[in-house]
């Protein structure tokens, strides 16, 4: 069985690549977390901060944070970078258990169906396997329309018992 702890995998979309959040990356990562737009889209349920960064010294200490979680096999931070810019152009965390919680912040820009479906269907093709889950939960507010477009489009539906999230069932 293939542990993506030992060795993160790399996905590769269209126009994005997702790989295992590096401190390189901290600079560009800076410009989606402080991010107003797109702050407003992200998950930071049960975190223990708001992933609302104004400096690069705060960036700094949450990929090291990151990386630090990678390596306890806690959960894995994957950089979502723009295959034409080569930037960071947001994050996407997963982990799993008997249900995987998936969480995307990109910035306002690439808040668009056309990235968010390559985002999700990489999500759906390969981490049910990878994360050894069944089930795989994501927030979307309602004003997150292209979102949830984009999962509805790949089989999440409303999750019933939790304000804002959507599900898919393996």
């Amino acid at each position: 069985m293939y542990d993506p702890y030992m060795k993160c995998p790399i996905f590769e979309t269209k126009d994005l690549i997702l790989r295992l959040v590096e401190k390189t990356d901290a600079e560009d990562l800076l410009e989606c977390y402080s991010d107003k737009v797109a702050q407003k889209f992200f998950n930071d349920d049960n975190c223990l901060n708001n992933f609302k960064y104004k400096t690069l010294e705060e960036m700094n200490k949450a990929v090291d944070f990151w990386i630090s979680a990678y390596n306890r096999g806690d959960f894995i931070r994957f950089s979502i970078v723009d295959k034409q810019s080569k930037k960071a152009v947001g994050t996407l965390e997963m982990f799993g258990g008997p249900q995987g919680v998936l969480r995307i912040d990109i910035k306002s820009e690439y808040e668009k169906r056309e990235y968010l479906n390559q985002i999700v269907e990489v999500s759906i093709n390969s981490f049910y396997s990878l994360f050894i889950t069944n089930r795989i939960i994501t927030k979307a507010i309602p004003k997150a329309t292209e979102r949830i477009a984009a999962l509805k489009n790949y089989g999440f539906n409303k999750d019933k018992r939790r304000n804002y999230y959507y599900r898919d069932n393996k």
